[in-house]
């Protein structure tokens, strides 16, 4: 798998990758994945949203997410609201959250979550 950083021995290694070039990876319906960096405090994606991501929560990492393109209705707890480019969102740790992409074109957001989360997700629905 290609990362557009790593870390070797302890320290963070100088990477450039296209995203073209980094493994995606399909995690559920109309949601895909590509792990651009990860270290011990936190990794990033680029995911990519055509359908929806159920109602789920991440026990352990907080989540920054910023969209690119699209728009999305989010909604974290019992709040609704629905995103656009250039929206800067924080969905703390344990916070029950979903996302539906709204209109014809994908979605298309960096994710951010400290510490690393991957696997660390309990599903509500």
């Amino acid at each position: 798998m290609m990362l557009a950083a790593s870390v070797s021995a302890g320290e963070l290694v100088f990477t450039v990758n296209r995203l073209e070039q980094v493994q995606t990876f399909e995690a559920g319906d109309g949601f895909q994945l590509a792990l651009l960096a990860q270290t011990p405090e936190m990794n990033i994606r680029m995911n990519k949203l055509t359908g929806r991501i159920k109602r789920h929560a991440h026990p352990q990492g907080h989540h920054f997410l910023y969209l690119i393109r699209g728009q999305v209705e989010l909604t974290v707890g019992h709040e609704t609201r629905i995103i656009g480019p250039g929206d800067f969102v924080t969905i703390p740790r344990g916070s029950p959250h979903s996302m539906k992409r709204l209109g014809d074109s994908e979605a298309l957001f960096l994710d951010i979550a400290s510490p690393p989360d991957i696997g660390d997700v309990v599903w509500h629905e």
